[in-house]
């Protein structure tokens, strides 16, 4: 009995060890960050079209400008995504006073563009308007699609907005926004590197204006970093860590 167990263990044994070599010589596994596990697995010759840069969902390889739209577009969905989660989470834990008086989302403001956003920006600050009424009284804030609005350079591989874009936020006492210019991230590779944004709130003071702009102006030459920043597949997916972002910043601004 024990002879006919183990020449069965045997050839259970050989079965599985012949199986994973042919799916070592016939498949492999690809990215594919429009999946919850980040990856698929294809068949060798899919791999080696996968290797010459083709989207294997479209078989086609996107051309540089469309994949560095959909990536940065996949980013900046991501983004606010992860900011109305947290908003709503303390507006449910904590109350209204922790969440944002306006709705999580970006606008697009009038009477400012890139050449003078800081020195309007500083102007108003200097007369002592709040972020709130710069954005939404005199900026006259409308909510968007900023997508509508981006702009790559190929030559910098570099993708940022053809005009200045702010996501709102804050709590009940205070408007915030993130200002977004034209070079807010950097491409090298399949990665794309977070580069540039503003910070504004009520505390602004004339001397932040001028190490924001030396800051602005640095950001513009800045380079990628080889192996840094968010990863993405040939179909302009994003490998963004949504739940590890949501959970690491729900609490941390609690006063």
């Amino acid at each position: 009995m024990k002879f006919y167990r183990s020449i069965k263990f045997k050839a259970l044994a050989g079965t599985l060890l012949l199986a994973a070599i042919l799916c070592a010589i016939f498949i492999r596994i690809i990215p594919d960050y429009s999946t919850s596990r980040g990856f698929v697995i294809v068949s060798l010759s899919d791999y080696d079209k996968y290797k010459q840069g083709y989207c294997l969902k479209e078989n086609r390889i996107l051309p540089k400008e469309e994949l560095y739209k959909r990536v940065a577009g996949a980013y900046l969905d991501y983004d606010v995504k992860l900011y109305w989660m947290i908003d709503n989470y303390r507006l449910k834990t904590f109350g209204s006073l922790w969440s944002s008086k306006y709705e999580v989302a970006y606008y697009e403001l009038e009477n400012i563009n890139l050449s003078n956003c800081f020195d309007v920006l500083e102007k108003y600050y200097q007369e002592g308007k709040t972020t709130e009424e710069i954005l939404m009284k005199e900026l006259k804030a409308k909510k968007t699609d900023p997508k509508k609005y981006l702009k790559i350079n190929l030559k910098d591989t570099s993708v940022g907005f053809d005009r200045p874009i702010v996501m709102v936020n804050g709590d009940d006492k205070e408007v915030t926004g993130t200002l977004f210019l034209d070079k807010f991230a950097i491409f090298n590779g399949n990665y794309m590197q977070f580069n540039h944004s503003e910070y504004l709130c009520d505390t602004r003071e004339r001397g932040n204006f001028i190490i924001v702009k030396k800051y602005y102006k640095e950001r513009k030459n800045a380079v990628v970093g080889i192996g840094k920043g968010f990863k993405f597949d040939n179909c302009g997916n994003i490998n963004y860590p949504l739940e590890e972002y949501y959970l690491g910043g729900r609490d941390i601004e609690r006063r």
